[in-house]
């Protein structure tokens, strides 16, 4: 299991937060309760806000060469001419848009090294809200789905994976049409 998809600076990306196939591809690699405990500990640091996962087709390399082929042609790839770029509108992102028709928001990033903080624009094409603990939860419980060790399934399943390792408290229901149902769904 990976800490982070694999993108060279100056991008900062958290493909934990904003790129599914890469989480359904995490999800292929637990092979044990200690791993588990290992992705808790990853998943922690996604946080308690919303944001947007990106489920289309680029895999984050593609977007990491579309993110640099746009600065290196704008000459806005070193970071001076990239924070002015930034503030030229008086906000502090803007938005580009891939090509797969997506929209992905330009941040300037916190650290100096990875100064080009990305994700998917809210609302985009080939992308999901997602509340954070609704995302790890998706996650841990298809961990422990594919690891198989309780016996339990559906809603309890789910709420024991959120008390274990979220302290998070039981839902009195799951929709497989919406919400949580519908992410692990798309993460599946």
């Amino acid at each position: 299991m990976e800490e982070n998809c694999k993108v060279d600076p100056p991008i900062n990306l958290n493909c934990w937060k904003h790129h599914s196939a890469f989480i359904k591809n995490q999800i292929k690699t637990i092979k044990s309760e200690n791993e588990l405990e290992r992705l808790r500990t990853i998943l922690l640091k996604i946080g308690e806000s919303q944001m947007d996962l990106y489920y289309g087709e680029l895999s984050p390399t593609e977007i990491c060469k579309q993110t640099v082929d746009f600065l290196r042609l704008n000459k806005i790839f070193f970071y001076e001419p990239y924070m002015k770029w930034l503030s030229d509108a008086g906000r502090v992102y803007k938005l580009v848009q891939f090509s797969d028709g997506s929209t992905w928001t330009f941040r300037l990033g916190e650290n100096i090294e990875r100064y080009v903080h990305i994700h998917p624009g809210r609302h985009s094409n080939n992308t999901r809200r997602v509340k954070a603990t609704t995302l790890k939860t998706a996650i841990l419980t298809l961990c422990c789905q594919r690891l198989g060790e309780s016996k339990l399934s559906g809603r309890e399943l789910i709420n024991e994976v959120r008390k274990k390792y979220l302290n998070e408290p039981p839902l009195k229901t799951v929709s497989a049409d919406s919400g949580l149902g519908a992410l692990m769904e798309l993460l599946r």
